[in-house]
């Protein structure tokens, strides 16, 4: 949402609290026993005025805090994402490393989904995996149909898939249904969202974003209140605004009288 936009919007919410307080202002005509209608028009007029005015641009907020905080900070984020084996990753790899904002690249895991292993093949492969490729480091396997690898930093995932669905159809007949390679990047906070944009979005998924900024961003999302509570408040201020109106001279009064005795206390 532009400025321009936040302030047209913010002017006409200001108008309705105006046209709250104008009404308040008709009781001595009204009666001032009609209190409760003063009341049930600010508290209609400002939760309109909060639901179509001010909740808009709450919900805007964090997207607003995103653009200040990676435009005004000389950190780091961290983008981790997926990339399909079937994709040349090592092209894929290479590129990203030329795109401007991104300071490092990293492929040290893979993620391996096969038909359903049975327990002494899980616990097969847990004690021989490592011996097909010298790149694999180490393995995981969480469930009879996903094996965890980490590999060493800029090795080829493609070697180690085909080296590894070689050697499972060889000693048990089973093949890789799906592979992917777990991607890391370090990028330049300011440029986040342009290195974000270069990426190829049919190729990739990216799981998570960290770093300084993003949890900057996050802490505001955290405490910006829900659409439910900006309109209550934005009722109960429109009611505050109409009780002002239709006490505006019991309230001069007292204000007056407030003057008029700091001018005495001065005198003395």
């Amino acid at each position: 949402m532009d400025p321009v936009t936040v302030i047209l919007m913010l002017g006409l919410f200001i108008l309705m609290l105006v046209f709250i307080f104008s009404t308040a202002l008709l009781t001595p005509l009204i009666g001032k026993k009609n209190i409760l209608f003063v009341v049930l028009v600010g508290f209609t007029v400002g939760a309109v005025g909060g639901a179509f005015f001010i909740s808009p641009i709450i919900d805007d907020v964090p997207d607003m805090a995103n653009s200040l905080f990676h435009a005004t900070s000389s950190s780091t984020d961290v983008i981790n994402l997926n990339v399909s084996t079937d994709v040349n990753i090592t092209s894929f790899l290479q590129n990203t490393k030329k795109i401007d904002g991104v300071k490092s690249v990293q492929s040290n895991g893979i993620t391996i989904t096969t038909p359903e292993m049975s327990q002494d093949w899980q616990t097969t492969y847990l004690n021989r995996i490592k011996t097909v490729n010298e790149n694999i480091t180490s393995i995981q396997i969480p469930n009879n149909k996903t094996i965890l690898l980490e590999v060493k930093n800029d090795t080829n995932p493609m070697d180690v898939v085909n080296s590894l669905e070689t050697w499972m159809m060889y000693v048990s007949g089973s093949t890789i249904s799906y592979s992917v390679a777990n991607v890391t990047l370090v990028v330049e906070a300011s440029k986040l969202n342009q290195v974000m944009s270069q990426l190829p979005q049919g190729e990739i998924i990216i799981t998570s974003i960290n770093g300084t900024t993003e949890n900057s961003v996050q802490a505001v999302k955290n405490v910006i209140p829900n659409k439910n509570d900006i309109i209550l408040f934005c009722g109960f201020l429109g009611v505050l605004v109409g009780l002002a109106g239709l006490f505006i001279d019991s309230i001069s009064r007292v204000l007056d009288q407030l003057k008029e005795r700091i001018k005495e206390y001065r005198k003395k």
